[in-house]
């Protein structure tokens, strides 16, 4: 079928195709069309593909022209995409511009396609590896957060210490005002009543705690902090706040000793049994960190040496679930509806520069797949399933057909395949261990704006 395309770059990703299909070429399809309508049309006086083309058409005219004109778009647009090498992403917006019997077939499809970049070298891609060993203070380490999870807090009649729990009620204040005076959705750091704080944890008020050092249980004290920078409310960084603070209860921090009888409440035999399964679980957690390090570090690599566009659509689909995500999290977390909407633009700018990172990385690792011939196979993608139903509690079957019917079954599969080849960077990665990296500690007690 010959075919007139003529194209228009709105923008790097977005085209404008002119389809434009010659008079003769859509009458010859209005007549194979009516013939297969003819083959079961009753008309009167006429037996089953007896009757002449023109009643035919008299007759079903509407549906012949319908009917030719879906099959001419088709073929059509699958030929210009072909011969113009391009890749759609979402399916096209299609206007009309002229379409008839005896007259030219002419339309507009808009659309988004894949962008276009040159891979760079991907083989033998340097990275990193800290040349780390799990050490007996890491043992250590992690049987102290063992203990933290078995700890009991008893009420004492004394000054508070740095270890001790301060149970408080308070009010806070700048320029004698109601913190919400000036942030409204602020409750929590207005008033509080019955709440726990520790000097060696990162508080909801950062400063506090020191105030209350030395002080017991029926005191009152008037506290005054400044507002650090990074805080969540950005209005009030560099203010004074006041708080009037009443010491309900100190309470004394208990951690169980470390013998047998401690180790036997995680299910070990006995105390060295359990400081070998936790040596066990740390080499196991080592080893994996170093790997994911290495194969983030590969496609890090990539993301830094490809420039392109990349399609709008897909990017603030990207986003969309970004968001939706963030929202659920902060939940979870116990974060309020009000904090989540006074920080709803900086959710949305880190949820779409994680979606840029995320949808451009598909892009890059798609088109090595495609290079390297690597593919998803119907086994690879029925475990991955199996796996997904297991962890929610569901039969496989029924996963599948949910992720069918919402159209992520291709999610899926992108992870499995982009799995595939990250373990072919990793595989030729050339990998040079350095000496640890100082250890940087974040404070994330206020973070609402990312997808973990």
């Amino acid at each position: 079928m010959p075919v007139e395309v003529t194209i228009t770059d709105l923008s790097p990703c977005r085209k404008q195709l002119r389809i434009e299909i010659d008079a003769e070429t859509v009458n010859a399809k209005f007549d194979a069309v009516a013939k297969d309508f003819r083959r079961h049309a009753h008309l009167p006086g006429f037996r089953p593909g007896k009757a002449p083309l023109a009643n035919v058409m008299r007759s079903y005219g509407d549906k012949i022209g319908e009917e030719a004109k879906r099959t001419l778009m088709s073929d059509s647009y699958a030929k210009a995409l072909k011969e113009n090498e391009l890749r759609p992403v979402i399916m096209p917006e299609v206007e009309e511009l002229q379409f008839g019997h005896g007259k030219p077939f002419q339309y507009l499809a808009t659309l988004e396609v894949t962008p276009a970049f040159e891979l760079p070298e991907y083989n033998g891609l340097e990275v990193e590896k800290e040349r780390r060993t799990v050490t007996g203070a890491d043992i250590d380490k992690a049987l102290d957060t063992l203990r933290e999870q078995r700890v009991s807090y008893t009420d004492v009649d004394r000054p508070a210490g740095e270890d001790d729990f301060i149970v408080v009620n308070f009010t806070g204040t700048i320029d004698d005002k109601p913190i919400t005076d000036l942030v409204k959705v602020a409750r929590g750091l207005t008033e509080q009543k019955n709440y726990w704080l520790n000097a060696k944890q990162n508080p909801l008020i950062p400063g506090i705690v020191e105030g209350l050092i030395g002080i017991s249980k029926g005191d009152k004290k008037t506290v005054t902090v400044t507002i650090p920078d990074g805080f969540i409310y950005e209005e009030l960084v560099g203010k004074e706040a006041k708080y009037g603070i009443e010491i309900v209860q100190v309470k004394e921090k208990s951690l169980p000793e470390l013998d047998d009888k401690f180790a036997k409440g995680f299910g070990a035999e006995s105390m060295d049994k359990l400081r070998e399964g936790v040596e066990n679980d740390l080499k196991n957690e080592l080893e994996y960190s170093q790997k994911k390090s290495v194969r983030n570090q590969c496609v890090d690599k990539l993301l830094s040496s490809v420039t392109c566009d990349l399609p709008e659509t897909i990017v603030n689909e990207a986003t969309r679930v970004g968001v939706h995500n963030i929202v659920q999290q902060n939940h979870q977390r116990g974060v309020g509806n009000e904090i989540i909407e006074e920080n709803k633009d900086r959710i949305y700018a880190n949820a779409k520069a994680d979606a840029e990172v995320r949808v451009k990385a598909n892009y890059i690792l798609s088109k090595i797949a495609e290079k390297e011939g690597i593919k998803v196979t119907d086994q690879e993608l029925s475990r991955q399933v199996a796996s997904l139903a297991a962890q929610q509690k569901i039969k496989p079957q029924k996963l599948a057909q949910q992720l069918k019917d919402n159209g992520t079954l291709s999610q899926v599969q992108e992870e499995i395949m982009n799995a595939k080849v990250i373990d072919l960077l990793e595989e030729k990665a050339k990998v040079t261990e350095i000496d640890p990296k100082p250890e940087v500690v974040h404070n994330h007690s206020h973070e609402l704006g990312h997808d973990h």
